[in-house]
């Protein structure tokens, strides 16, 4: 029997399916990866509305992280929506623990597509020292400005790339191309595709934060897991009806 690739999400959970550790674990199976998952909050929302967080206290965290770890050592790990950076630090330190060599991907969500604001730019400097311990963070535009990527970069605190991977989607920008942006070591890659206009889909960064880390875990190199990654989310927004996104 062939060994099974594993991959862990520690986000939300959204009962629409269409964002969250739902739709990581469904990112993941299509691309062969068998997705654990732990949760974070249990929010309330749909694909066009979000009402409430739900936030799980830490220790409900630890204790879902401590039974999974029990029968498998992760090495894949991505993280979503988190309260605050002292969970997300908390996480990262577990992980760390367990696993010391595993590639973390962090999707920042500093809202909701539907409007509701978690992160709160006042913590930017609270999140340095926490993305130094990571292997990709992969903000949107806003999310780079909300968590001072720049003015870190020009204050000496991070170096793009070095300190971290770091790839900044193109999808909300303006312009007949979306453009993502990979900060690595090896030098900074971009990955261009025609803008698809008026899908609106709900949970994007999510599917591509977790299409990356399956690839990664497949043994693709990071850009080129970025690349598919890409292709895939392409796809992804041309199915489905309204904001949530069919099958592939």
């Amino acid at each position: 029997m062939e060994k099974m690739t594993r991959a862990l999400t520690i986000a939300g959970f959204d009962g629409s399916a269409g964002a969250g550790l739902v739709a990581d674990v469904m990112t993941m199976a299509h691309f062969g990866v068998y997705g654990e998952a732990v949760c974070t909050a249990l929010t309330e929302q749909n694909e066009n509305e979000f009402v409430a967080p739900g936030w799980v206290i830490w220790d409900r965290i630890e204790a879902q992280l401590e039974t999974l770890f029990k029968s498998y050592t992760f090495k894949f790990v991505k993280i979503g929506m988190v309260e605050k950076a002292k969970i997300l630090q908390k996480i990262v330190d577990f992980v760390r623990a367990k696993s010391p060599d595993a590639f973390i991907v962090w999707d920042p969500v500093a809202s909701a597509s539907a409007g509701f604001h978690f992160l709160r730019a006042v913590e930017q400097d609270d999140f340095v020292p926490i993305m130094k311990r990571l292997d990709l963070v992969t903000p949107n535009q806003d999310e780079f400005a909300m968590l001072g990527f720049g003015l870190s970069a020009s204050r000496g605190e991070i170096e793009l790339g070095k300190d971290f991977a770091l790839l900044l989607k193109g999808g909300h920008g303006r312009g007949k191309e979306s453009v993502d942006t990979l900060w690595t070591k090896e030098g900074q890659f971009k990955f261009s595709s025609p803008r698809v206009p008026g899908t609106g889909k709900h949970g994007t960064g999510c599917r591509l934060s977790s299409a990356i880390l399956a690839n990664v875990a497949l043994g693709k190199s990071l850009p080129d897991a970025c690349r598919i990654a890409k292709d895939y989310m392409d796809k992804f927004l041309l199915t489905g009806e309204g904001r949530l996104g069919g099958l592939l």
